[in-house]
């Protein structure tokens, strides 16, 4: 890294810090500028103009979305005070030397992410994730130019700006606001896309009700990408996941198509996230891949950010810090570009837990590409067990209601763990496990009748449906190389196997029963868990080996 780049990597840390003290928001949108200058500038010294633009361009840009919100100039107070987010930051800094050309990359993303968990208000959640990008461009100009880093900059906080773009439609002509009132997200989108019409809705009970065959140009969308999905030539690792994730996106259609509150704005979110979760599976680029999950996780958490705005914050925080790890791993492979990216990866499973799924196959393919450092791998089996225990913790506590999402997430769980041992037979089993766990968590997308109940129960591990088959392998495999892990998942699948214990047998007729479409993939699920032909388990051993 030449001088002249060093010093504005200087800089920007130094505006990192400012930022952690600063109090009013036109003072933060000014070092939040100063900050992608200097990035800017080192991009440059380093022969990167590409990489220049994301930082010069965001950083104005928040002055938009600043002068859009605010027609005052607007104070804000650290929680609990300036004095303690300096010192974890200083902290931070002197743990980063240690990391050498990415301890101010690293140290700069840090403290972006201590800025938005220190600071309640919208905006400096928002300067927060460019500083974060700004951080992640200085740590892909040392490597060889890509565009698509590029773009990965300007995605980054741009879902988190429209949505305070459309919070705010005019400026806030109040000089007492102060920072920590919560404003009222897709208020003016929902007065366009959800207005009720007479032609469409009617009123019942005070609640607007949809025409229904809204749900049915859902599932009728639904089904040409299941039908894209099959015909779209990819890679083995696609052509095997991309269409069951459609199947899952079908049955998810189907169980909600009567359901008459949900409007078109949201059932049009359910598409578009479904489409980024076939892109994010069916893509061996990462980087592509990122950016799919990235729109995937804004679809699900934009329609809902008037109440639970810190859900949204804390996944695109952790969508950039496994940016971070992409950008760093395929340069210079270091134990703190695996943590990264893994971390990133486990909190954005814990925030919206349908991609939980997608980002194990998002990790198998990083597995099985090339071989680990011995680090990484025990990084990996470190953060699968402690959110193997948390979901089994939760399920011993947890209302039935939740049960369906945590025997998902400790599902993949057991299967990002089998893919941390690094070997070829623990790919195996994690792939085997992962076809049987999308299947049974499509089939639990129908709540009614006894493939419901039959669903939750494979999806909890009880045979013969379900995931059986691959916890089977799975246990094969971890007692030929780590059999310690065998403890740790003993004691996590107890819980999980009560979960899948039905606590009653729900009453149907025999016709809804014999007619369920809930057992089209639990079927699916016992031939393939079961009664799998020689040569496709030969192939997908084949497919699991994983390069030299």
């Amino acid at each position: 890294m030449t001088a002249l780049a060093q010093g504005g990597a200087g800089l920007a840390l130094v505006m990192g810090f400012g930022l952690l003290r600063v109090r009013q928001l036109g003072a933060a949108a000014i070092l939040l500028a100063v900050q992608s200058a200097a990035i800017a500038l080192a991009a440059m010294a380093l022969h990167r103009p590409m990489l220049a633009l994301p930082p010069l361009v965001l950083g104005g840009g928040v002055w938009i979305v600043h002068h859009r919100m605010t027609a005052h100039e607007v104070r804000t107070a650290p929680v609990n005070g300036a004095a303690a987010g300096i010192l974890i930051a200083t902290a931070l800094a002197v743990l980063c030397q240690s990391q050498g050309a990415l301890a101010l990359p690293l140290a700069i993303i840090l403290m972006a992410i201590l800025l938005a968990a220190i600071r309640p208000h919208p905006l400096m959640h928002l300067i927060a994730l460019v500083a974060i990008q700004n951080g992640i461009t200085l740590a892909g100009c040392p490597s060889s130019p890509d565009a698509l880093v590029s773009i990965a900059g300007f995605v980054l906080p741009l879902p988190l700006a429209a949505g305070l773009m459309i919070l705010a439609p005019s400026p806030v002509s109040s000089p007492a606001y102060d920072g920590h009132r919560r404003l009222a997200v897709l208020d003016t989108a929902k007065s366009w896309l959800a207005r009720p019409s007479p032609a469409m809705t009617r009123r019942t009970s005070g609640r607007t009700a949809h025409a229904p065959w809204f749900g049915w140009i859902q599932f009728a969308l639904s089904i040409a990408m299941f039908a894209g999905a099959l015909t779209v030539p990819l890679d083995p690792l696609g052509s095997i996941f991309t269409p069951l994730i459609a199947i899952d996106g079908v049955l998810r259609a189907w169980s909600g198509r009567e359901r008459t509150a949900s409007g078109p704005s949201r059932r049009g979110a359910a598409l578009l996230g479904l489409g980024c979760m076939l892109l994010a599976v069916a893509t061996p680029n990462p980087i592509v891949a990122w950016l799919a999950v990235t729109g995937a996780i804004a679809t699900a958490l934009l329609p809902i950010l008037e109440r639970h705005p810190d859900r949204a914050v804390l996944a695109f925080c952790a969508a950039g810090l496994s940016l971070f790890g992409l950008v760093t791993i395929p340069a210079a492979p270091s134990i703190i570009g695996y943590m990264s990216l893994f971390a990133g990866y486990a909190m954005i499973a814990a925030v919206v837990p349908n991609l939980a799924v997608v980002l194990v196959i998002l990790i198998l393919r990083l597995a099985n590409q090339a071989p680990w450092p011995p680090a990484a791998g025990a990084l990996a089996i470190g953060i699968a067990v402690v959110a193997l225990l948390a979901c089994a913790f939760l399920l011993m506590g947890q209302t039935r209601r939740h049960r369906a999402t945590l025997l998902q997430l400790g599902q993949a769980s057991i299967a990002a763990l089998t893919i941390g041992i690094g070997q070829p037979d623990g790919r195996f089993a994690a792939v085997v496990l992962l076809i049987l766990l999308i299947l049974t968590r499509a089939a639990t997308r129908i709540t009614e009748g006894p493939a419901a109940t039959i669903a939750m129960a494979g999806l909890g591990g009880i045979p013969p449906f379900g995931v059986f088959p691959g916890l089977v392998l799975v246990v094969l495999s971890l007692s030929g190389h780590d059999p310690w892990l065998l403890l740790p998942l003993g004691v996590a699948l107890i819980p999980m196997l009560l979960a899948g214990i039905p606590s009653r047998l729900s009453d149907v007729s025999p016709r809804a029963a014999v007619l369920s479409v809930g057992w089209v993939p639990l079927v699916l699920t016992l031939l393939f868990g079961l009664f799998t032909p020689d040569a496709l388990t030969h192939w997908l051993r084949m497919l699991t080996a994983g390069r030299p």
